[in-house]
């Protein structure tokens, strides 16, 4: 009996410590482990394996799991193009609440050199965290030099909130809102998606700040009654 015990605790161990790893999923669902060193919101560096750099922009990529958060690649219109950044997960359901930015997380990047390489993938199939995410094609070219600038914007916390089959994203301007307009620019927005459960119209028209602390408030509890 002992050494069963022992045997399903080493297995649960491992299971854990598996699962803890960062990864990414890219758009093939081939699965890059190893650990993750930064991303800017744009990009993403990894240890593959813990040997060598992979260096992947977000239109290259599913997800990635770091640090104990989930990170999914997202399109957005830039005037006249289409590019793809990474957004952080903050809430997962119904309603989708996502924060993009905050500092430059990529370690120094200046004649930085990066060693791409196929994936090193584990198997295909994984659809990621529950198949969400975009991404395009896969575009892994050949060794070099990567030299990186600071993309502008991403040192600015931005917030994005999306209710699948609804729209695309919509950003909510929750931080330093001072004046009227702003505040009920975000009502209107958390009224159309979370205004059809019993109270919450309500909840949102009585909240008075509209800070993130309360946006995450309301979205987590719609999706409880959601679920």
């Amino acid at each position: 009996m002992m050494k069963f015990l022992f045997a399903v605790s080493l297995f649960l161990f491992s299971i854990t410590h598996l699962f803890a790893q960062d990864f990414i999923v890219k758009n093939n669902d081939d699965v890059i482990r190893g650990t993750i060193k930064g991303t800017d919101y744009f990009s993403v560096l990894i240890s593959a394996n813990d040997e060598s750099d992979v260096f992947l922009p977000a239109k290259d990529v599913k997800n990635f799991f770091w640090n104990g958060n989930a990170f999914l690649s997202k399109g957005f219109a830039n005037g006249k193009n289409f590019e793809y950044r990474f957004v952080k997960v903050m809430e997962l359901g119904a309603v989708n609440l996502y924060s993009f930015g905050g500092g430059d997380l990529v370690p120094a990047a200046k004649d930085r050199k990066v060693r791409f390489r196929p994936s090193v993938g584990i198997g295909a199939g994984t659809g990621g965290f529950g198949g969400m995410g975009m991404g395009g094609g896969i575009s892994i070219g050949g060794g070099g030099n990567a030299r990186r600038e600071k993309p502008a914007g991403a040192s600015v916390v931005r917030y994005f909130i999306e209710k699948p089959g609804s729209g695309p994203l919509q950003e909510l301007s929750v931080k330093a809102i001072t004046d009227d307009n702003k505040r009920a620019a975000v009502r209107t927005i958390l009224l159309q998606k979370l205004g059809d459960a019993p109270g919450f119209k309500e909840k949102v028209e009585y909240s008075a700040e509209y800070n993130i602390r309360d946006v995450i408030e309301l979205v987590k509890a719609y999706n409880e009654v959601k679920k």
